[in-house]
């Protein structure tokens, strides 16, 4: 069994980061990743708001971020989940996917949220088949194509923007009366002339046998409802804590929307066990999941070194 001084769960921003601050302290480390590197930031269409670039795709960017760190020797062990892990003694017991363990002095929990589901009827059973949570990923295939985006803030703003750039007619559809995005889309939206916006909206279901052929949905102030036809749906109604490796240690606190709660040396309520990033429910912003993560990687380094108790 391999033995590490940090265990980095997740290759977003905050792990990858961890991970290069980590290794400039000398610390061994592992990054293991249970889909591909990126995390959500990699699933973003535009990237503007990241100091050192103007405009980049977020897949772009977690390119470079992933560059960077196997530029420094490490590569990211992706597809290869941890799949338990159990604190014995002072250390942490890892079990792989691909059934090997490792040892850890210490864990930095950077797992991320995923999209949250509204669990609709055809949802679930029409996904890969007409709807998805990642514009970036499955837009191309909707080209020319009437499609709907589920949600007003502001992942559903501008993966609306995006996508109506190449659809033949886009519909944002909010439930609450007014979209929940940054003022500085608003004008966007108004000049995106095949965009539709239609607020005040509850989505009932996704239609559609084979494939999406259309969404129902209701008038929130009038109670009608009624069927647009369409070939795609895309939903961004929020983000759910990919909280299931902390709820295994004995002791680390949750709080009540499933975030895992940290304190100002980025440690959690287990002695060792670090979280970073979209998992902590701080602001859910790459820069400031980046941060985390270097900080969270310092303090490991003391951890390990037995400066941090």
């Amino acid at each position: 069994m391999q033995k590490i001084d940090l265990a980095i769960i997740g290759s977003g921003p905050a792990g990858i980061t961890a991970g290069i601050y980590a290794l400039r302290r000398n610390l061994s480390i592992r990054v293991f990743e249970s889909e591909a590197v990126g995390g959500q930031t990699a699933k973003a269409v535009w990237m503007e708001n990241y100091p050192g670039f103007t405009r980049l795709t977020g897949f772009e960017l977690m390119q470079k971020m992933s560059g960077h760190l196997k530029m420094l020797g490490v590569e990211i062990e992706e597809a290869n989940a941890v799949k338990k892990i159990a604190k014995i003694g002072n250390e942490f017991e890892l079990e792989l996917e691909d059934g090997s363990k490792a040892l850890a002095k210490t864990v930095l929990l950077a797992t991320g949220t995923e999209n949250k589901k509204l669990n609709l009827p055809g949802e679930k059973e029409l996904y890969g088949r007409g709807v998805s949570y990642c514009a970036n990923c499955d837009g191309p295939f909707c080209k020319g194509k009437r499609v709907a985006i589920i949600g007003g803030g502001n992942s559903g703003v501008t993966n609306a923007l995006y996508l109506s750039e190449t659809a033949s007619k886009a519909f944002l559809v909010e439930f609450t009366p007014e979209l929940n995005c940054d003022e500085v889309y608003l004008p966007l939206i108004k000049k995106q002339k095949n965009l539709e916006v239609l607020k005040n909206t509850q989505v009932i279901e996704v239609l559609g046998k084979e494939k999406v052929e259309g969404i129902k949905i209701k008038d929130r102030k009038t109670g009608k409802e009624r069927i647009i036809a369409l070939e795609g749906v895309f939903f961004y109604v929020g983000l759910s804590p990919r909280n299931e490796l902390a709820k295994q240690l004995f002791g680390a606190e949750i709080d009540s929307k499933g975030f895992v709660k940290i304190d100002e040396h980025m440690m959690t309520t287990v002695k060792g066990f670090f979280a970073a990033g979209d998992i902590t429910g701080n602001l859910a912003q790459t820069i400031w999941a980046a941060a985390e993560g270097a900080k969270a990687a310092l303090e490991a380094y003391k951890y390990v070194k037995g400066i941090l108790k």
